[in-house]
């Protein structure tokens, strides 16, 4: 097997040329995109069933126009993310990176690059998102058992006043509650600052 054609077969994605048209209709694909998304490349080559801008994501295709006009415009390269849904009906998150190829005269002759799968990527963000969202909610409720806390701690402080030298001892319980109380409360917020700041 020859040195493309196995690098190829491990990519999880596809390359492509196309034009640039509304429809980035493709002249030609590697076979990674049957191979992920379940379509085959015959099918999209020349927009025969379908068009490629038909199996994106449609909330994505206006921010794609936008992303490789501008490229476009500067002569450079573009690297963007949105999804394309696989033959199955879910969507698969991808980065692209293309550029455009000109004549030597300046006309633009197509468009090329590389389309990646990144969902596991994706998926692993969102797992550690969730992670830090529990996090957060376990913050907060930290906070309202420090605050009944403080509560409970001036109360004993009451209760330690009216009980006159024979709740001394209760007294110094109570002020050590209320510092407990306030150091793990700034402690706490700290945390849920940090985590909004992340966020």
């Amino acid at each position: 097997m020859d040195f493309q054609t196995s690098i190829l077969g491990r990519m999880s994605g596809f390359l492509y040329r196309c034009r640039a048209d509304e429809n980035y209709t493709m002249l030609e694909m590697t076979d990674g995109i049957e191979r992920i998304f379940g379509y085959p490349a015959d099918e999209i080559i020349g927009n025969r069933a379908r068009s490629f801008t038909s199996i994106m994501c449609e909330d994505d295709v206006p921010l794609m126009d936008k992303i490789v006009g501008t490229a476009l415009e500067k002569r450079a390269d573009w690297t963007m993310e949105y999804r394309i849904r696989h033959n199955n009906g879910h969507h698969i998150w991808v980065t692209e990176t293309g550029g455009g190829i000109w004549d030597e005269n300046g006309e633009l002759l197509y468009l090329e690059g590389s389309i990646i799968n990144i969902e596991s990527l994706y998926q692993r963000i969102d797992e550690q998102t969730a992670g830090m969202r529990v996090t957060a909610s376990k913050t907060n409720e930290i906070l309202q058992s420090l605050r009944s806390l403080k509560l409970l701690a001036v109360n004993a402080g009451i209760e330690a006043a009216r009980a006159g030298t024979a709740g001394s001892g209760f007294a110094v319980l109570a002020a050590e509650m209320r510092t407990l109380a306030n150091s793990s409360e700034e402690a706490a917020r700290a945390i849920s600052n940090a985590q909004h700041k992340a966020g």
